[in-house]
């Protein structure tokens, strides 16, 4: 694709043509929790504070970003809620002309100390990360975790006006799958939009995999009355409802990341808390942003430097194949490589 195109000359568009509007930004690698497929059970090696891209080094990103056609943000972790100054931080980032959309997600535990505050800053959608309804197994995921807090968080957003609140919820062959039905009847009881996310065994074993088409099965067989909803907007997420119940709130939906992989669509990036920029969840490269964020460079300087970045995403993934590789694909195009086992606290899923 000529990337001088007159169409596409101030818009940041990769090899296929795809518009980049979606960034993530991990703020930190810490987490209040231990969940099983987001870190190993003795912890990992966490950034120093000066390692850490600094909420101004995040601003002036995010600035630039949007001079180029980003409108949307999402804030993750680790878990963003243990670094400190995060309410101050979303007010000014919502200050930023050309953001129309900021959510986040979390774990829930802190929403009773921040919620409010969170949302007079500009915060309006939130997603909380909801693995079990069971305590011991919720315990067990999170090694540790209590669902009361969890559970908590969830009716304090709700009280305070966060539209939608969504779940996340992976369930994985062997530890959660059998809470299909729970989930289900919770999100009812609660108006919910309930989200299942397939399980992404970034460094680990995918035989845990559960596909969305095996849970909607399972879902028909008990409601009769579950139904694809009709959407126009290009949402990763297949959306589903109770016909029978129509003055229900509820919503189910499906994210297939494995087994119907949006990349055709694809129109994010994602920034790690160390200031290193990420293509593709699914692979390893990475390129750092803090020293051109540092020098004087021009946010034109900046853009053309993206652009040329944003020419080696890939146009696919292929999971089984990324789990396969040896070493030199990982290492092509002067790329930064990883160990290929990073878990997801650092990448900020």
């Amino acid at each position: 694709m000529d990337i001088n195109n007159n169409e596409s000359a101030q818009l940041l568009v990769d090899g296929f043509g795809r518009r980049i509007t979606y960034l993530r930004i991990s703020l930190t690698d810490r987490c209040n929790l231990r969940c099983v497929y987001c870190m190993p059970e003795d912890g990992v090696q966490l950034l120093s504070h000066s390692e850490m891209l600094s909420y101004e080094e995040i601003l002036k990103f995010v600035n630039v970003l949007a001079g180029y056609g980003v409108n949307k943000i999402r804030i993750t972790g680790g878990e963003p809620l243990v670094r400190k100054g995060i309410v101050n931080f979303i007010e000014k980032l919502n200050n930023i002309g050309g953001i129309k959309d900021i959510a986040m997600t979390t774990n829930g535990i802190l929403l009773d100390k921040y919620a409010q505050d969170l949302y007079n800053a500009g915060l309006k959608r939130i997603n909380i990360s909801l693995d079990s309804l069971d305590n011991e197994i919720f315990s067990k995921l999170t090694r540790g975790g209590n669902l009361d807090s969890v559970l908590k968080g969830i009716d304090i957003a709700k009280a305070v006006g966060f539209k939608p609140i969504k779940i996340n919820t992976v369930l994985m062959r062997g530890d959660n799958d059998k809470e299909l039905l729970n989930f289900i009847d919770f999100a009812i009881k609660n108006e919910l939009n309930l989200r299942f996310i397939e399980y992404m065994p970034i460094g680990q074993n995918i035989s845990q995999a559960i596909t969305s088409k095996e849970l909607i099965d399972k879902i028909k067989i008990e409601y009769k009355d579950f139904e694809l909803k009709k959407t126009d907007d290009c949402s990763v997420s297949k959306e589903y409802y109770f016909s029978a119940q129509k003055n229900n709130k509820a919503v189910i939906g499906f994210i297939s990341p494995l087994s119907e992989h949006f990349c055709n669509d694809c129109n994010r990036l994602r920034i790690t808390a160390s200031g290193k920029l990420r293509l593709c969840l699914f692979y390893d490269e990475e390129y750092d942003i803090k020293e051109i964020l540092n020098s004087s460079a021009s946010d034109e300087d900046i853009y053309k430097y993206l652009l040329d970045i944003l020419q080696k995403k890939r146009q696919t993934h292929s999971f089984n194949n990324k789990n396969n590789k040896n070493e030199a694909d990982n290492l092509h195009n002067g790329n930064i490589a990883t160990d290929g086992n990073i878990y997801m606290n650092k990448i900020g899923g």
